[in-house]
């Protein structure tokens, strides 16, 4: 059975499609320069990641949810607070921040064109 939408298209029954959430999340009305690399526009921000709200879904929303979403939250800011807190980054020797290709590749997961090279010194 077809289900038409409040746009007016007709969906096949059974019919598969991927959600784009990077273009989600890149959406200059939902988001001041969206392009631009800012994690502080989300302190004290009233968007949810936890599938809520539209504007951000890097676990999905629904019922088709991660059901890891709160495990793989922790898991991630558990393990970035270990790795800031016990290592100074630094660039390798000789590379510039401008010298950096942040050129991403898209897919069904993001990632860099190049890899990323940082050194870690051990803070204790």
């Amino acid at each position: 059975m077809d289900r038409a939408t409040n746009e007016g298209y007709r969906i096949p029954a059974k019919t598969r499609f991927f959600i784009n959430a990077w273009s989600i999340g890149r959406d200059p009305e939902a988001w001041e320069n969206p392009e631009e690399f800012k994690p502080e526009r989300f302190l004290d921000c009233p968007i949810d990641y936890k599938g809520q709200d539209y504007e951000l879904i890097p676990f999905g929303t629904g019922r088709r949810i991660c059901p890891a979403v709160t495990f793989g939250a922790a898991t991630v800011e558990l393990a970035l607070t270990q790795l800031l807190h016990s290592f100074d980054w630094e660039l390798p020797s000789g590379v510039k921040p401008e010298d950096l290709d942040m050129t991403e590749v898209f897919g069904i997961t993001m990632h860099r064109v190049e890899e990323l090279i940082l050194v870690a010194k051990p803070r204790f």
